[in-house]
Parts: C-alpha cells; structure tokens; sequence
C-alpha cells in the first residue's frame, strides 16, 4: 500500500495559504488491511478511515457511479487495482485533483497545476454535474481564492449552470447546502459565493434569497474584508426580506443566525422609518433592549458600517436606547399591571422627547 497527501491540502500549500486539514488517499490496499492497521472506519457503506493516531482521513482509492438522485446516491467501487488516477479522476476540479507521495513526488494527471498558474477554476471531466453539492462546492471555492484572482472557465460556468437546469439540488439536504454557505461566509469576499451562485441562475431556487440579492449585496461587498462575522453577514444579505424563512427553514439555518437576522431588521426599520413612539417602543421590546441592550448597540454599529446612520444618528440613538434602559419605577404601593403602565407611561414619554431628534 502507499499513501497520498491530496485535494485542499495540495493546492493551499501550493498557493501559499494556510492547510485547514489533510487527507490522504491509500492505494493498493482494502477494508481488511486497514482495520488490521488499526484504522476506524467512517460509516458502514463508505470506504474512508481515521488514523489511529493523528484521526487525519484516509480513504482507499475508489471509482464510482451515480445509482440515483442528489450528493449520497453512488456506488463506490474500491479495492487494490484502482490506480491514483483513477481516483484523482472522480474529484471535482483540476486544482483539487493533485497529489503527493511521502517522498515529496507531485502526481498531475489532470493539469491542477497549470491551472493554479492561470488562476483557473476548472472541471475534471463532464460527470462534474452528477453531484449537485458541487454547485456550493465550486462557488465556496471561488469566494475562497478570489483575492487571488481565479476565476471560472467557461465549462465549469456551463457545468453549474447545467446542475441548477437538472433539479438536482430538490434532493440534496439542505444541511449540506447550508455547511458550504457558512463556510463561504466566514471567507473574506464572501459576497463572491452570492454572484457566483447568480451567474450560475441558481438564486432563483431559494424564495427570500433571490429577491434581497441585488438591493443587499452592495452592503454585504462592505464585510468582504472580513474573515468571519459570518451571523452579520447572513444578516445583511437577507436585511428587510420578508420571504427568507422559508429557505432558512429548507437549509437548517441555525437559530442563533435567524434570530441575529430577525434582530438586525427590525433595528433597521426602527432607525430608517418615520414611526409613531408606540411603535419605537414595541421595536425596543421585540429585539430585547431592556434585557440586552449591547445587542442593539451592536446592530447599530453594523447598520452604520454598511451605511444605513450616520455618526450622528448612532449617537443619537445610543443615547436613547441607555435612556430608556435607565427609567425605573417605584414600585411600592403599585399592582403588577400598574408598573407596568407606568414603566410604558415613561419610556414613551423619554421617546416623545427624542422623537424630533432621531
């Protein structure tokens, strides 16, 4: 048997950026040998393994063929005949598909290297589209190397295009869709996943999403220098959208994310309308100012960051969020229902006395 350092590992080293994991792909062996070596197994059906020391993948050289709809349905083909380039063949895109062996020997079948020269993002071979999680995969990828400047060819353009016309994406789990957003969301340039994922017509898939693209990205390219900050991000991409429920709901968002999004958008509406003091006061009370007041502080200096108040504004409405934050009712002598009257009583009337100045 002989092992290999493949895939991402390859072509960070390569590009001079930081290795986020390694994996490795053992050739000229099968299940019997690892396990005898002391390997786990990952999954019953699934011919990849955990060293029993470093916990690194390693997973046997394998062929395989779609038997189905969606990312799961293939039968893997994997024993001691299948050769290295057998295996860098079923990989995704050319710069993903290089290899190396202990002894330092680069292994290229396919022209990865050339292709991180020309900052090219292309595909191996035309069963590219046969899973539609590559989709994700492809766009991450993108947002991922954008600084470098790679970019999609055309058949890798017309091979997204091409899974997003096939309806492949209805059977694949919305967990795995999500997995790849907010790993492209903690990226810098993470709104490069977003134009990708229009280019390729596949917005248009996911209600909410589609319709507060065009009119939030521009704030969300203001983020792109940031690594992280993905819940902002999310945010600010769906900031004001009234139908993105439905698709955070398809793609397992998680709770924290939907109620930063939820949060994020009533502070917006709260300082960019012309509302009544009842109704500045029910905002306060719907993202929790009296409970947690530096989260809207927080949402303030996001609001401002992607252009939403001015300098003044922020102080204007810092000011009275800590006021309201400090009223206080005397409660001797009152019932339940009447403190909280008079505790409405005077946040409304410190909001009457902002209202001209916020």
């Amino acid at each position: 048997m002989k092992r290999y350092l493949v895939g991402g590992a390859i072509r960070d080293e390569l590009l001079g950026l930081p290795i986020e994991e390694k994996d490795w792909v053992v050739v000229g062996s099968d299940h019997i040998e690892m396990i005898n070596l002391g390997f786990k197994q990952v999954g019953k059906n699934f011919p990849v393994y955990l060293h029993p020391k470093s916990k690194e993948e390693y997973a046997l050289a394998r062929k395989e063929s779609k038997i189905g709809k969606g990312h799961k349905e293939f039968k893997f083909h994997a024993n001691k005949k299948i050769s290295l380039e057998e295996d860098l063949k079923r990989r995704d895109l050319t710069i993903n598909a290089i290899a190396r062996d202990d002894a330092g020997t680069i292994y290229d079948p396919y022209g990865g290297l050339k292709d991180l020269k020309r900052k090219r993002i292309q595909i191996i071979s035309k069963a590219f589209f046969e899973d539609p999680l590559r989709l994700f995969r492809v766009a991450r990828f993108k947002a991922k190397l954008s600084h470098l400047r790679f970019g999609l060819t055309k058949d890798t353009l017309s091979a997204l295009k091409k899974i997003v016309n096939s309806n492949e994406i209805e059977y694949l789990s919305g967990e795995r869709i999500w997995e790849e957003t907010q790993k492209s969301l903690k990226h810098r340039n993470s709104s490069i996943y977003f134009t990708t994922l229009n280019k390729a017509k596949a917005l248009d898939l996911f209600q909410g999403l589609s319709s507060s693209y065009k009119k939030n990205l521009r704030h969300l390219k203001k983020f792109d220098k940031y690594e992280g900050r993905a819940i902002e991000k999310w945010a600010i991409l769906n900031l004001n959208s009234n139908n993105i429920s439905e698709t955070e709901t398809r793609i397992r968002v998680p709770n924290n994310f939907i109620k930063y999004r939820v949060n994020l958008t009533i502070s917006g509406e709260l300082i960019s309308k012309k509302n009544r003091p009842e109704q500045i006061l029910n905002s306060f009370e719907k993202i929790n100012l009296f409970r947690d007041k530096n989260q809207f502080f927080q949402n303030l200096a996001t609001l401002k960051e992607i252009g939403f108040l001015n300098k003044k504004s922020l102080k204007d409405w810092t000011e009275l969020a800590k006021k309201l934050c400090k009223i206080k009712v005397k409660v001797s002598g009152l019932k339940p229902k009447e403190i909280g009257k008079k505790l409405k009583e005077d946040r409304l009337k410190q909001i009457i006395e902002y209202k001209d100045v916020i």
